[in-house]
């Protein structure tokens, strides 16, 4: 119950931040805005000033700001403080107002969260494999070998050796097999990261929300053993297989509490790269804190703002020209929320992450050029720009009304995509735990 309030909390507090920049810029260019709800339907408390009525409303899936001579339709006496008495380029002012407002919010709280520090699961300093290259002196590592120094720097994590290695002379110190050895070898910081890997196991870390080991109801700490049959002993050789089923299905078995099972998943495509995706991370056994200045946490924060950003765009791009995998690629609130409980797990840091990324998302759907949503806004005003001109009142409301008709199908769908998962999941879960109390009931158990 904690965490559904905790999350309609996040949202209302989103959707204050949007609605909120529709109304600043609206007072700003001298629009009155007549109602300013957070949440749809009926009112459950409100409150007014001069001008305004402020309301929370039943419905918490969103929010408006209604403004005087907002709607087409609505007759207005005294054209003074109405929207549309506004030129066209302000009414886009008004309107990308509350999506860029969202991603201002998104960038202070990614600055906090640097700021804060982060938290990074990392491999521990043993080598897991050595990949045979063109440069020599790499080939002295051996599985298992424990890094303790590279060029006199301490080696605590993986990601301590990138900090550490150069290009050219570097002195190496490991543990084998409890003793110590001391070696210099000649390589670049790309030999090092593309020829040394880390030890890896196949036990899962996160399991990820909507793809298909969450269908298939894989759960975190659970063991892959094989792929198609073929046994994997650590992440490499578990990716390769996975490749190496050239985008078909794959038969995985798993072992969980002492018990075996068998699952065949259907991959699904990363539209981002177009590889094929199972939907699971590997569990690393480290920790690693890393604090950031002021000055850091500004530019990560926006980098990490932006970066997001272009990549919503880009897989949006990616869907229009590959339709076929909107069913895969499209959530809705119950989704989200389940999103959101693997984030509470995480701490305060992780949280604030997610409601910046849904901050972005907002933004991104936002400045879509669906009629009713704020981009369709934009680009009524837009081609009032251009033509000199508004489109005819009948044209607008006919446009409204197509674009309310494809949100409601896109909520409809996403709905019914989100609890599909959820069915999918609960049943392969309960297969599951069947097979494993069979399994606990008579003989077949793993010693």
């Amino acid at each position: 119950m904690l965490q559904i309030l905790g999350a309609l909390v996040a949202l209302g507090l989103l959707v204050a931040v949007h609605e909120g920049g529709h109304f600043l810029a609206a007072r700003w260019l001298g629009v009155y805005v007549e109602k300013f709800s957070i949440g749809f339907g009926p009112k459950l408390i409100s409150f007014r000033d001069k001008m305004t009525e402020y309301r929370i409303s039943l419905i918490p899936l969103g929010g408006y700001v209604k403004m005087k001579g907002e709607n087409p339709d609505e007759e207005v006496t005294d054209p003074k403080g109405s929207f549309l008495a506004l030129e066209w380029w302000k009414r886009a002012i008004i309107a990308f107002a509350g999506p860029f407002t969202n991603l201002l919010f998104a960038v202070l709280i990614l600055i906090i969260t640097f700021g804060m520090g982060k938290n990074y699961e990392d491999y521990s300093p043993i080598i897991g494999n050595v990949v045979s290259g063109e440069y020599a002196g790499l080939e002295y590592l051996q599985s298992g070998d424990k890094l303790l120094e590279i060029n006199d720097q301490n080696i605590e994590s993986w990601s301590d050796s990138y900090s550490a290695i150069r290009d050219g002379e570097n002195d190496i110190r490991i543990d084998r097999a409890g003793q110590v050895y001391n070696f210099t070898a000649v390589f670049t910081k790309t030999a090092w990261v593309e020829q040394v890997l880390p030890e890896t196991s196949t036990i899962i870390g996160e399991v990820s929300p909507g793809l298909p080991a969450y269908n298939a109801g894989l759960m975190e700490g659970d063991q892959v053993v094989s792929i198609n049959g073929n046994a994997v002993n650590n992440w490499y050789e578990l990716r390769n297989e996975v490749l190496a089923s050239e985008g078909k299905s794959v038969t995985v078995e798993i072992i969980r509490d002492n018990g075996r099972f068998e699952r065949e998943i259907t991959l699904q495509e990363n539209l981002l790269d177009g590889s094929q995706v199972l939907g699971i991370t590997q569990k690393l056994p480290l920790t690693v804190h890393e604090s950031y200045n002021l000055g850091q946490s500004i530019t990560y924060g926006t980098l990490t703002a932006i970066d997001f950003t272009i990549l919503n765009y880009v897989g949006i791009y990616k869907l229009l020209m590959k339709p076929s995998e909107l069913k895969n690629n499209l959530g809705g609130p119950v989704l989200m929320y389940t999103m959101s409980k693997q984030t509470v797990k995480q701490g305060w840091n992780s949280i604030l992450n997610f409601i910046a990324i849904i901050s972005i998302i907002l933004m991104v759907m936002n400045l879509l050029p669906i009629p009713i949503l704020d981009g369709g806004m934009i680009f009524f005003c837009i081609i009032e720009g251009i033509r000199g001109k508004s489109l005819s009142l009948k044209t607008q409301m006919t446009l409204q009304k197509i674009g309310a008709s494809i949100l409601i199908l896109l909520m409809f769908f996403a709905f019914s995509n989100d609890f599909s998962r959820i069915f999918k999941r609960s049943g392969s879960i309960r297969s599951q735990q069947t097979e494993l109390d069979n399994q606990i009931n008579g003989t077949d158990i793993i010693q």
